[in-house]
């Protein structure tokens, strides 16, 4: 009987929250939020960090509704070759889609009189641009209330190969990835993580020829083997789903692969070096038609927003 009546003792402190010291002990649902708030200014703001020993800039742009205490997630924009973090913004119109849907965008500078980003130095390398991605990362979650499972990277030719490079490297966990007329996979992206991708690729790109080239920023593969070799890394099922999208534009798609990745490939018939759907900006390096039949910045939106918790 004693022994009965400890143990509903035990039950009974148990039951209100108290310990033999008579201190309540909350018990809390783990929460989506940060404590204390970090708080940054809303709008674009330019910043500067070191990384590798060196002065890098980026450019951050905060949705209205951040209030530095619900995680949020962040979308990494890379500018092509000899462009600029707002350049790549105006031309995507990625800001109004951040701040529809309270997401943080990031678009950092390369380096180089034409900036140029380095895809092939390994992240072991301090000084590479993937360290700096990396190390861009890591301060982003130390000042901002961003949600880990929810880092995407996008980027447009030069920009696109660095993103696709990322996502062969794997150490920055990146939930999917948006590449546009920038192909790459190498032998060393066999060992990454399966990885949510979504391309676009126009078939009369003459800066980046869809059948592969040797470009400004050295040999690029074709376009059909590098997105083969994706879906095969991510062990997807061998036939694709194939949609004719509008009149210059088709769909290849690959579901149901590893970690529940997805390959999806849009290419334009009539296209050239260019952002489908997006907003022309003076520059003599793109060329060809910017198709409207599409709009690559809604269909990359909607591909990340399929990907909350994290797609590795």
């Amino acid at each position: 009987m004693r022994r009965l009546l400890v143990l509903a003792a035990i039950a009974a402190v148990l039951a209100t929250g108290t310990t033999a010291c008579g201190k309540a002990e909350t018990i809390r649902e783990p929460r989506d939020d940060c404590a204390p708030a970090r708080s940054l200014p809303t709008g674009s703001t330019e910043r500067t960090m070191e990384a590798g020993g060196q002065q890098r800039r980026y450019l951050i742009h905060v949705p209205p509704g951040y209030d530095g205490s619900t995680k949020t997630p962040l979308v990494m924009l890379f500018h092509g070759l000899g462009g600029s973090p707002q350049a790549v913004i105006d031309t995507t119109s990625m800001a109004e889609l951040a701040d529809q849907d309270d997401t943080i965008l990031v678009a950092p500078l390369a380096r180089g009189r034409v900036a140029e980003w380095d895809f092939r130095t390994p992240i072991s390398n301090p000084t590479s641009d993937l360290a700096f991605v990396r190390d861009l990362v890591k301060e982003l979650e130390s000042e901002a209330c961003v949600d880990s499972s929810r880092l995407f990277a996008a980027g447009f030719s030069n920009g696109s190969v660095l993103a696709l490079a990322l996502a062969c490297d794997g150490t920055t966990k990146f939930a999917a990835y948006g590449a546009v007329s920038g192909p790459y996979w190498s032998e060393s992206c066999r060992s990454s993580p399966p990885a949510s991708i979504i391309y676009f690729h126009g078939l009369r790109d003459k800066v980046v020829p869809y059948v592969g080239s040797r470009t400004v920023i050295g040999p690029l593969p074709p376009v059909n083997d590098v997105m083969a070799a994706w879906a095969a890394h991510d062990r997807c099922p061998p036939a694709s789903a194939t949609t004719t999208v509008s009149r210059h534009v088709r769909h290849f798609t690959w579901k149901q692969c590893r970690a529940d990745s997805d390959v999806d490939v849009y290419v334009v018939d009539n296209g050239g070096h260019r952002w489908p759907g997006g907003k022309p900006v003076p520059s003599g390096r793109v060329s060809g038609v910017m198709t409207q039949e599409i709009d690559a910045s809604t269909l990359i939106w909607r591909f990340f927003e399929r990907r909350p918790a994290g797609g590795q």
